[in-house]
């Protein structure tokens, strides 16, 4: 119990480490990109953060199979380099009783990934896209200076007295010539950025609205203590988006060729639906394969590197298999099982190595004898 206990702490050590250094490089190159954005749209430090980090669940869906798997790996040579394996055969401990605990580690994650491919993913991508959309749609503030009249959007002009603050200004007059057949104007002593259901707005205080005809009369005039103006680009424009990136809707969605615009994009989604039920399999699959393949046969130093290789080729080779399978399964649909048994053929493969530790090498041996025998034969 103590073995296992310990065991199952060194797996989930190493992993997590493994984890966050797979995550990190991600991480920063996605947060380069997002901080650019942030600062050209004067952004708040806490959107960069926001920003920054829904999308982790999409980043664990490949990161965390592979951060089990060279744990295993990892914990497994570091045993063997230092002859525990070896002592613990010699007392009778077999690799099928040695692999439960990274059985059971593999299996755990599978259970996580499904979580969080079922709805961790699609709720934090979702508010992803949501908080990008707003950023986007945000006038860019840095830009608002002193004295100074800009075009915050076609045909809106700005002129702002004083600048008191990030979001707020002073002695405001706005020139709107959105509306081909009436110019709006607007003064008012002071004025605040903000946003409302996702659209940019320009929050007016103590002012005036006058509007212009054609003729460039005064056809009305009135006073305000507070107006909201829209600020975006068009009246009309709709922020909300209809379509949903797949990530972020369910999969029971996906799977719905009706939600779909066109037939082409229903194949990719009901493959990403597929694609984020099978990928949680690679867990278990590959914490499986490296458990066996570095405790298969005799356990001896010498060969060390050797299993670390042939257990870093099979996990690149099944991890292969699934992307592929996933990318035949848009063009044609009914593949789309292969993305199942790339992981669960494997698997089983693993645990007939684990339950037949000497299997391989048996079956070596007897081609090597078949071969060897015509030549005795001849003699």
């Amino acid at each position: 119990m103590n073995l296992n206990l310990y065991l199952f702490k060194q797996f989930i050590t190493t992993s997590l480490l493994v984890l966050f250094s797979l995550v990190g490089v991600v991480w920063l190159n996605h947060a380069l990109q997002m901080l650019e954005f942030i600062v050209s749209k004067d952004s708040s430090f806490i959107e960069f953060m926001l920003l920054s980090v829904f999308p982790m669940p999409l980043w664990l869906v490949v990161a965390l199979p592979m951060a089990g798997f060279i744990g295993v790996i990892w914990v497994i040579s570091r045993f063997l380099s230092d002859r525990e394996l070896i002592v613990m055969q010699a007392v009778g401990l077999s690799p099928l009783q040695f692999a439960r605990m990274p059985v059971l580690f593999g299996g755990l994650l599978t259970v996580f990934l499904y979580v969080n491919s079922v709805y961790l993913l699609p709720a934090s991508f979702g508010q992803f896209k949501a908080l990008q959309t707003q950023v986007r749609s945000a006038i860019p503030k840095l830009l608002v200076q002193d004295n100074i009249f800009i075009d915050i959007a076609d045909d809106l002009t700005l002129f702002v007295g004083e600048r008191i603050s990030q979001n707020e200004v002073g002695r405001v007059f706005i020139q709107d010539a959105r509306n081909p057949d009436v110019i709006v104007t607007f003064t008012s002593e002071s004025g605040e950025f903000s946003t409302l259901e996702g659209r940019p707005v320009f929050l007016l205080r103590n002012g005036q609205r006058t509007e212009l005809s054609e003729n460039g009369q005064s056809s009305a005039q009135l006073t305000f203590e507070t107006h909201t103006l829209d600020i975006s680009q068009k009246i009309t424009q709709n922020l909300n988006r209809d379509v949903l990136d797949m990530n972020e809707d369910s999969i029971l969605n996906l799977l719905d060729p009706e939600k779909a615009a066109t037939p082409r994009y229903a194949r990719e989604r009901m493959a990403m639906a597929h694609y984020r039920l099978s990928s949680p399999l690679m867990a278990l699959t590959l914490a499986v394969l490296a458990a066996s393949i570095m405790m298969h046969g005799r356990i001896l130093r010498e060969t060390m590197s050797r299993r670390v290789l042939y257990a870093a080729l099979a996990g690149i080779f099944v991890q292969t298999l699934l992307i592929l399978a996933r990318s035949a399964s848009v063009s044609a649909p009914f593949l789309w099982p292969l993305m199942y048994l790339s992981a669960i053929i494997p698997l089983f493969f693993g645990l007939f190595l684990l339950w037949k530790p000497l299997y391989l090498q048996q079956l070596m041996n007897e081609l090597m004898t078949t071969r060897l025998n015509p030549k005795q034969r001849s003699l």
